[in-house]
């Protein structure tokens, strides 16, 4: 029962919370960004990756484009980092280095598909090592709506070994709380504003 409020208390935050984010970004920052992103992905500023949500359900995750339109259907950090720097635009660099590319996804949440706080959602494509790795787990992190930022990303940094992932995602479901979710808010604003 304990669990079942505090899912539902953490619903109503991530309602509010988001409301109020898309309205500060829709003013400040996303309408001049998507502009820039406008010439520089020659009319692509958008991209909506195949994530997976809670229970597996595919969803459409949005973000700002950061490559070039042309780039291959690969997560960023299977790629070296000569070809990341290849496809990835000027202002895109700037866009992840800042994670504005990711404060679009304050609409996911909105629309209940993903949360402030949980586990960084996998992608549909070219993650099976991740997906396999989570459900190995118990609890698993698809127990769970996805977030912009959770205890892995917050812990681990830009690190991506995939087997701590999964396991750092496991432990946030079993351990998650209004206490815990709100460390890792201010962790995240810390990790932005020191730029690592």
């Amino acid at each position: 029962m304990k669990r079942k409020m505090f899912l539902v208390f953490k619903r109503i935050f991530d309602i509010l919370f988001s409301l109020f984010a898309i309205l500060l970004c829709f003013f400040l920052l996303w309408w001049w960004i998507t502009i820039v992103n406008l010439f520089v992905t020659k009319g692509h500023p958008f991209y909506t990756p195949e994530r997976f949500g809670k229970n597996k359900k595919i969803f459409n995750m949005f973000k700002f484009r950061t490559m070039k339109k042309d780039t291959p259907f690969i997560s960023a950090y299977l790629m070296s980092k000569e070809e990341r720097e290849s496809y990835e635009t000027g202002f895109g660099k700037f866009l992840r280095k800042t994670s504005l590319d990711e404060t679009l996804q304050f609409i996911n949440v909105l629309f209940g598909q993903m949360s402030v706080v949980g586990p960084r959602p996998g992608a549909v494509k070219d993650e099976d090592i991740l997906t396999n790795a989570r459900d190995s787990y118990n609890p698993s992190a698809f127990e769970v709506r996805p977030g912009i930022t959770g205890y892995s990303q917050v812990y681990m940094k830009r690190q991506h070994d995939v087997m701590s992932k999964a396991w750092f995602d496991s432990e946030y479901v079993k351990i998650m709380s209004f206490k815990v979710d709100f460390k890792i808010i201010i962790h995240t604003f810390l990790f932005i504003f020191k730029g690592k």
